[in-house]
C-alpha cells in the first residue's frame, strides 16, 4: 500500500497520522472541510481535497484510486444525540459506500473508540470479544458506525481500532489541562473513589493503525455468525493503567509543576455540566465539558486490553508514559502553547 485517504487529517490523530505516513513515503490525501484549521499539514506536501462526509459525490472522487483508507474524522461533542449519531454514524457509512463502490475497494481502517465498547475496569478491562454497552451518546454513535461498516465487510477489507483517552503533540484537549494547572494547581476528578483510565500516545495510536492497515484482521461478514465477534476489531493503550489522579500528576511532573488530586462529589460534575450545556448553546459551539462526558467521566472506569494487538501484530508502546508527557510538554513549549 502507498496511497492513502486520511478523513480529520487536520485534527489531533489525523494530523499525526498524516505527518508519520509522510515521512515513510506515502502519497498522502488529506481530506479537509473549508473551515479546517491546515497548521499542522500545510508543510506536509500532502494532497488537500476539500470536502465532509455529508457530500456522497465528493467521497467517490477523494477515495478514487487509493489503496488505504483511515476513517479518524469525527464529532466529539454535540448538543444532540442526532447530530453525533448523523457525523458519526451516517458519515461513516457515506464515506464507507464511497469506497465500497471503487473499481479496487480499499482497505479501510475507522479509528473508533473505547467508548464503543463501554466502560472497563482494572479488575475486568474492556476486551475485543465482550458484548458492547456503551453508555454515552457519543459511545452509541461510534458503536452504529462500526455496525454499518459491518454492512460491507463482505465488499471490502475492514477493521476498526478503540482507542482510550489520546494524548501527544497538537493535541487541544489536553492542552486544557496543562493551562488548567499553570492557572490552578489542582486536578478535579469525578467522586471519592480511584477511577483507572487507560491512556495512548498519539505516536503509538498511530502505529497501531498502520499496523492494523497493513496485516489485521478484517470485520467478518454477517455470514459468519455470534462466534465472530470482536474479530477485525482491536484495542491499543500504553505500557500501563493509571487513575485519572495520576493521569494528572503525570502530565504536571512532566511540566515540572506540582499539582493535586482533588475529588469532589459527582453532583459538582453534573452541575458544570448543566452549566457548560448553557454556555455552550448561547455560544452555539458545544462545550467540552457537558451531559454526555459526564455520563462517561462518571462510569467505573475506562481500561481496556490490548493484549490482542500485541500479540497478533507486534504492538508495543515505543516509550513509558513519563516519556512521552515530556515529549508532549516539550512539543507544546516549542510551539508556545504552554
Amino acid at each position: 500500500m502507498s496511497r492513502c485517504l486520511i478523513t480529520g487529517a487536520s485534527g489531533f490523530v489525523g494530523s499525526n497520522l498524516a505527518r508519520r505516513l509522510t515521512r515513510e513515503g506515502w502519497n498522502v490525501r488529506c481530506l479537509v472541510r473549508g473551515t479546517s484549521r491546515l497548521d499542522q499539514i500545510e508543510s506536509l506536501g500532502a494532497e488537500l481535497v476539500e470536502g465532509s462526509l455529508n457530500d456522497a459525490e465528493g467521497l467517490k472522487r477523494a477515495a478514487a484510486g487509493v489503496d488505504a483508507v483511515f476513517h479518524v474524522a469525527g464529532r466529539t461533542t454535540a448538543f444532540r444525540a442526532s447530530e453525533y449519531m448523523r457525523d458519526n454514524a451516517e458519515g461513516t457509512r457515506r464515506l464507507a459506500e464511497a469506497c465500497a463502490a471503487a473499481e479496487r475497494p480499499p482497505v479501510f481502517v475507522m479509528v473508533s473508540s473505547l467508548a464503543a465498547g463501554g466502560p472497563g475496569t482494572l479488575q475486568a478491562p474492556r476486551r475485543e470479544e465482550h458484548p458492547e454497552k456503551p453508555v454515552s451518546a457519543y459511545g452509541r454513535s461510534k458503536l452504529a458506525a462500526e455496525r454499518a461498516l459491518g454492512e460491507l465487510a463482505g465488499i471490502m477489507p475492514i477493521s476498526v481500532v478503540r482507542p482510550p483517552m489520546v494524548f501527544g503533540q497538537a493535541d487541544r484537549a489536553s492542552l486544557q489541562m496543562f493551562l488548567q494547572f499553570k492557572r490552578l494547581p489542582v486536578h478535579p476528578s469525578p467522586g471519592f473513589r480511584r477511577f483507572p483510565v487507560s491512556l495512548i500516545h498519539v505516536t503509538d495510536l498511530c502505529d497501531a493503525i498502520v499496523r492494523i492497515a497493513e496485516r489485521g484482521e478484517r470485520l467478518p461478514t454477517s455470514d459468519d455468525g455470534p462466534a465472530a465477534i470482536g474479530v477485525g476489531k482491536y484495542y491499543a493503550a500504553a505500557d500501563r493503567h493509571v487513575t485519572y489522579g495520576q493521569f494528572g500528576q503525570l502530565a504536571a511532573r512532566a511540566a515540572g509543576w506540582r499539582i493535586m488530586p482533588l475529588p469532589l462529589p459527582k453532583p459538582i460534575f453534573w452541575f458544570a455540566a448543566c452549566l457548560g450545556e448553557a454556555v455552550g448553546r448561547l455560544r452555539k459551539r458545544p462545550a467540552m465539558v457537558n451531559i454526555d462526558k459526564v455520563r462517561e467521566a462518571t462510569a467505573k472506569g475506562w481500561v481496556c486490553s490490548d493484549e490482542k494487538i500485541r500479540s497478533a501484530l507486534g504492538y508495543k508502546p515505543c516509550a513509558t508514559l513519563e516519556e512521552r508527557f515530556a515529549e508532549t510538554v516539550a512539543w507544546y513549549r516549542e510551539h508556545k502553547w504552554i
